[in-house]
C-alpha cells in the first residue's frame, strides 16, 4: 500500500490560521498546502492607517519555536491585492515552510500574518503515481517580476571611535533597532559560494540591498566548498570562486571577505593548508573584483586563532606562522585589509596576561592584534576584525564541551568588554584598525557550537552591549 504523502496529510491537519485576523495585512497567494518554485510573486495586502515597514520571512514549518529568516526586503509603501514580496525559493532546501508577513507600525507594534504549509518542490521528484492536492493559482496571475534593482550604496557617518559593524542572522527591526542603538555602521552576512548554484547571486543581491535599505554599509564573507576545492584542484577552482567573488562586486558590496579561518581543516582541505596556495586565491579575487568595481574594500580572510599545530604544516597552521607566510607570499598586494578573528578572551580586553588557561597570545587582544599586524609591517595595511566577540552562557545555561572557559563571562562583561576594545582600536600604536564586526548580533543556535551565547541580544531580548558601545558616539 502506498504511503499517504506528509504533504497531504497536512492538507487535512495542519493548515496554520493567519495570525492576525486584519484584512490591512493578509497574504492572498500562496496559499496553504502549495506547491511552489523558482522565484515567486507573493501577493496579499499590506495597508494598515500607520504603516512604517514590512518584509516577508520564512521557516521550516516542523520547528516548535520557528527561526524565522528574512525571505524578502524592507518596504514603506502600501499594497492593496498586488505583489508584497518576491521570493526566490531556491534560497532554501526543498521542504515545507510557513511564510510570516510581518509589519510595524508607526505606534510601535508588531502585526503578523502567518500562512502555511507550502511545499518547495525545485528538485523533489514525487512518487510515480502520486497524487498532490494543489489549489488552483489566482484567476489574475501577476506579471513576472522584473529583474531586481541595486540599491544604492548609503552615506554613513561614523560616530564610534573606529567604524563597527555586527555579524547577523535574521536583521529583523529589532535586530536593525539594536544595532543602530550601538553606533554601528556596517552589517556583515556570511554566504557560501557552491559551484553552478546561480541562485546565490539572488542571495547575495537580497543581502546587499537589505543591508543598504537599511542604512548600513554591507560586509560579505564568502566561504567555500572545501570538498568541491579538494575535488577539482586549485587551477579549476579558484578561476571559479574569484569570477564569482567579482559578479558580486557588481552589485554594489562595500566589501567581501576572501575566504574564512583557511588555516584549519574545518575551511581547507585536510592535507593542503597553504597560504601559498591561499594567496593564489586571494590574487584572482583581487582582480576579479577591482575589476568589477574598485571601490570595494577586499580583505583578506582571518585565520582561525590557534596555537594547536605548534607550527605551520599541510595538516594545519597557528596563526602567527599563518600570517608571516601570507606576508612572504606577496598578500599585501591583492587586499586591502588585513582579516582578523578574536573570540576567545575572558579577560578585560586591556590584560596581557593571567588568563587561567594559559598566556597564548591569542587570549589577549593587545597580543592578537599585533600578532596579525607584525608580518604587515611597513605594507601601510591595516586591519580589519572580522570577528570579536565574547562568549557569556548568562540566560541559556551551561556551556557544552569544549566551551567550559566562557563560562564565568557574564552579559555585562561581555558589554563593558566589547566597549572598551572598540575604544583601543582607535588608540594602538603603529596599528591601524580600519573596521570591528562584532561577532554576533542576533544568533539563536546554542548547542554544540553555542554561537548565541555571543550574541549581544540576549534571550530576553535586550541588548546591553548596544547601550555600552553606543556611549562611544563621538568620544576620540
Amino acid at each position: 500500500m502506498r504511503k499517504i504523502s506528509l504533504f497531504i496529510v497536512l492538507l487535512f491537519l495542519l493548515i496554520i490560521p493567519a495570525a492576525a485576523q486584519d484584512d490591512t495585512v493578509v497574504i492572498t497567494w500562496p496559499p496553504p498546502v502549495y506547491d511552489v518554485a523558482g522565484t515567486i510573486s507573493i501577493i496579499g495586502t499590506v495597508n494598515p492607517p500607520d504603516l512604517q515597514s514590512y518584509f516577508v520571512q520564512v521557516a521550516p514549518y516542523d520547528q516548535e519555536v520557528p527561526q524565522w529568516i528574512p525571505a524578502s526586503t524592507l518596504k514603506n509603501q502600501p499594497v492593496v491585492n498586488g505583489v508584497i514580496a518576491t521570493w526566490p525559493t531556491t534560497t532554501v532546501p526543498d521542504g515545507i515552510y510557513q511564510l510570516r508577513l510581518q509589519v510595524r507600525l508607526r505606534s510601535g507594534q508588531t502585526v503578523n500574518y502567518e500562512v502555511g504549509p507550502i511545499r518547495v518542490a525545485n528538485t523533489l521528484q514525487r512518487p510515480e503515481g502520486e497524487t498532490v492536492l494543489v489549489p488552483p493559482a489566482p484567476a489574475t496571475t501577476p506579471e513576472a517580476p522584473a529583474e531586481p534593482t541595486l540599491v544604492p550604496r548609503p552615506n554613513v557617518v561614523n560616530e564610534l571611535p573606529v567604524p563597527v559593524g555586527g555579524q547577523v542572522l535574521y536583521f529583523t527591526d529589532e535586530t536593525i533597532a539594536a544595532m543602530k542603538e550601538a553606533g554601528m555602521t556596517w552589517v556583515k552576512w556570511q554566504i557560501p559560494f557552491v559551484v553552478g548554484d546561480t541562485n546565490l547571486f539572488n542571495v547575495a543581491r537580497d543581502r546587499i540591498n537589505w543591508s543598504h535599505e537599511a542604512g548600513f554599509y554591507v560586509l560579505l564573507s564568502i566561504t567555500g566548498e572545501k570538498e568541491a576545492l579538494a575535488e577539482m584542484g586549485d587551477a579549476e577552482y579558484f578561476p571559479l570562486y574569484a569570477q564569482f567573488l567579482g559578479e558580486i562586486a557588481a552589485m554594489g558590496v562595500d566589501a567581501i571577505e576572501v575566504w574564512n579561518e583557511m588555516n584549519i581543516d574545518r575551511e581547507w582541505p585536510a592535507g593542503r593548508i597553504s597560504a601559498r596556495s591561499y594567496v593564489e586565491m586571494l590574487r584572482q579575487a583581487y582582480e576579479a573584483i577591482k575589476a568589477a568595481d574598485p571601490q570595494v574594500m577586499v580583505i583578506s580572510g582571518a585565520p582561525a586563532p590557534t596555537g594547536f599545530f605548534g607550527g605551520c604544516s599541510n595538516a594545519g597552521c597557528d596563526d602567527g606562522d599563518y600570517y608571516w607566510n601570507m606576508a612572504n607570499n606577496g598578500a599585501a598586494n591583492y587586499a586591502d585589509c588585513i582579516g582578523v578573528h578574536y573570540n576567545e578572551g575572558i579577560l578585560p580586553p586591556q590584560q596581557q596576561g593571567g588568563d587561567p588557561r594559559d598566556n597564548y597570545p591569542t587570549r589577549y587582544f593587545p597580543l592578537m592584534t599585533q600578532r596579525a599586524a607584525a608580518p604587515f609591517r611597513g605594507t601601510g595595511l591595516p586591519l580589519c576584525f572580522t570577528e570579536i566577540g565574547y562568549l557569556s552562557p548568562e540566560g541559556y545555561g551551561p556551556l557544552p564541551a569544549g566551551f567550559e572557559w566562557g563560562g564565568s563571562t557574564s552579559v555585562q562583561e561581555q558589554a563593558e568588554w566589547l566597549r572598551d576594545a572598540i575604544s583601543m582600536a582607535a588608540e594602538f600604536p603603529n596599528v591601524e584598525i580600519a573596521l570591528l564586526i562584532v561577532f554576533n548580533v542576533d544568533f539563536d543556535v546554542y548547542d554544540r557550537d553555542p554561537q548565541a551565547g555571543f550574541a549581544i541580544i540576549r534571550p530576553d531580548g535586550t541588548c546591553p552591549a548596544c547601550i555600552s558601545i553606543g556611549s562611544l558616539r563621538g568620544v576620540g
